[in-house]
């Protein structure tokens, strides 16, 4: 576990310190993880999630002042375990972003920029999960499944040349992602996971009002139709109510790394979750006494 950890730690400071735009074509989400254990099991979990203000690249951030800015968005997951072995699951992302930038890196074509993003995102997949110990207090679990969806924003501002100026650029996305976790139950209220997450997302359909040059300066030009590899590893810990065994309090830290070495498309790294599980099988299980 204490490697795993290191080598995702050595990761991200090489994707901190190797991107250098700020056109932002991917952020992290919390991941559908569920804690089953038995057939029957089910989740229902409904997130607010925020990247934070300045959570792009480590170059981002040196060449480029953004004072203000936000990036929320909620996400909808469920599951339900249709064996003691298997699951499936499905959810929905949504996700609006805003970046002002007040004074631009010296490679960027623009003086000041305004841009808004929107994100969407349905997936479904299936699961395998297994117990790991008598007690079935650990779970070992691997999930894989696809999602559609849609990217897009809105760049407004004042160029090199003091003048107004506008853009825009819109894809439609496909998804593909095979998720292996940990799972730790050690008491009634409270559980804790260890997610290592893959996702591959092609970008297609690429709709913009950037020219060549422009795309190139933004790392723009290198997804369209690409397939791009990402590791999105998270934790998450939930915490329960004695007298409401049905629910949990959600919390979730993910996080991206780009897997191709000589990445330069930036993504946005980090993502923290609150949300609110249910469990309706114990809820089901409540009301017949």
């Amino acid at each position: 576990m204490k490697n795993i950890l290191s080598f995702t730690v050595i990761l991200l400071i090489i994707s901190l310190i190797s991107c250098n735009t700020n056109r932002y074509v991917y952020s992290a989400s919390a991941p559908n993880n569920p804690y089953f254990t038995k057939k029957g099991d089910s989740k229902l979990t409904a997130y607010y999630s925020s990247t934070g203000r300045n959570s792009g690249t480590a170059s981002d951030l040196s060449s480029t002042m953004s004072t203000k800015g936000y990036s929320n968005g909620w996400d909808l997951q469920g599951g339900y375990a249709t064996g003691n072995h298997l699951s499936i699951v499905a959810g929905y992302y949504n996700k609006r972003e805003k970046d002002i930038y007040d004074q631009s890196a010296n490679f960027s074509p623009f003086n000041s920029s305004i841009v808004k993003y929107k994100r969407n995102l349905f997936e479904t997949g299936a699961g395998y999960f297994v117990a790991l110990n008598h007690k079935k207090t650990i779970t070992f679990n691997v999930y894989g499944g696809a999602g559609m969806g849609k990217f897009s924003f809105e760049d407004n501002g004042i160029d090199k040349n003091n003048l107004s100026y506008s853009r825009y650029h819109r894809a439609s996305i496909s998804k593909w992602y095979l998720q292996p976790s940990f799972n730790f139950m050690p008491g009634n209220y409270i559980r804790l996971s260890l997610v290592l997450k893959y996702s591959f997302v092609h970008y297609g359909n690429i709709q913009t009002s950037y020219t060549s040059e422009e795309l190139k300066d933004f790392s723009l030009d290198g997804i369209a139709n690409k397939t791009l590899g990402f590791y999105e590893p998270s934790e998450n810990i939930q915490f329960g109510l004695p007298k409401y065994p049905w629910i949990k309090f959600d919390f979730t830290l993910s996080s991206v790394i780009g897997l191709d070495p000589m990445y330069t498309v930036a993504i946005r790294h980090v993502n923290s979750s609150i949300g609110l599980n249910i469990d309706f099988s114990k809820l089901k299980k409540r009301s017949v006494y």
